[in-house]
């Protein structure tokens, strides 16, 4: 607790991530991902894979953007830095470990963006939401971007608090987490350049003997394209969450997401139908990954 609290002050965070409780919510990720460390090893072996392929088939490597980069443990950063001219993390909150990640490194930069475009409306400065991916779409030099498990994560925050205003904007934004979800796929559809999707897609608790308890969807009924490759996130080992079960996801990654919505003729129609309406259930407990 101790070592939290001195995170969430000694953190260089704007305060607009404090109000809302972006700089909170990321503080508890960090704590949770050092109690899960060897838990979490073998999924962010996976991720490095995943990503190590995109990289390896791009014909250009100049600036690559990393969306949702977290604590930087689920992409390859090293990698990442030797073989780009520029690397950019993005995410709302860039805590210690991830600033220490960049150190030494005078081609990698952090660039602080709430990826879910709702910080005005969660602080009362807007009505709606508001379009994250402009200015990152508009630069010409990215030939990579790498969305870092961030798309299961982005809505909880927000649909947690829209759950305590005022009735007219809970109606208006009762499927304010399904918006987020297909905005963030919308956005990514708008590279030119390549994507490499990672993220997860279902919530499993499984007893102490392996037996499946309960299954939820994390993407709020969005459908996804066959990944490159599948496997399973043991997120929460017994004790983590609950005394009598463990929580393990069901986990893929993207190595051209472009390609795979384009071999997908029903994930590629409700990619356009998010793009088409523009920047637009809570959960039992926020299931945070890497």
């Amino acid at each position: 607790m101790l070592a939290e609290i001195l995170a969430w002050v000694t953190t260089p965070a704007t305060l607009d991530a404090r109000r809302t409780g972006h700089l909170t919510a990321a503080v508890s990720l960090w704590s949770r991902g050092m109690r899960c460390r060897r838990a979490w090893g073998p999924h962010e072996a996976r991720c490095h894979g995943v990503v190590a392929r995109a990289v390896e088939g791009l014909e250009r490597r100049r600036t690559c953007l990393v969306l949702g980069s977290g604590l930087v443990r689920d992409v390859p950063l090293a990698l990442l830095a030797e073989r780009f001219e520029r690397v950019v993390l993005i995410d709302v909150v860039h805590l210690w470990p991830a600033r220490w990640a960049g150190r030494g490194r005078a081609n990698v930069e952090r660039r602080h963006l709430d990826l879910t475009g709702t910080t005005d409306l969660l602080l009362g400065r807007a009505t709606g939401i508001g379009d994250p991916f402009t200015r990152l779409c508009a630069d010409p030099s990215v030939d990579l971007v790498i969305s870092a498990n961030c798309l299961s994560q982005l809505a909880l925050l927000p649909v947690e608090r829209t759950a305590r205003m005022s009735s007219p904007v809970r109606r208006r934004f009762a499927d304010l987490g399904r918006r987020i979800v297909e905005s963030h796929l919308a956005g990514l559809a708008r590279f030119s350049a390549r994507v490499c999707l990672l993220t997860d897609s279902e919530g499993i608790d499984v007893d102490a003997s392996g037996v499946e308890i309960e299954r939820r969807d994390l993407l709020e009924g969005v459908r996804l394209p066959p990944a490159d490759e599948d496997w399973d996130w043991d997120l929460a080992p017994i004790g983590e969450y609950a005394a009598d079960h463990a929580i393990r996801h069901r986990a893929h990654g993207w190595v051209d997401f472009h390609a795979a919505m384009a071999r997908d003729p029903g994930g590629r129609a409700r990619r356009r139908r998010g793009a088409d309406e523009g920047m637009l259930g809570s959960r039992p407990f926020r299931e945070e990954g890497p």
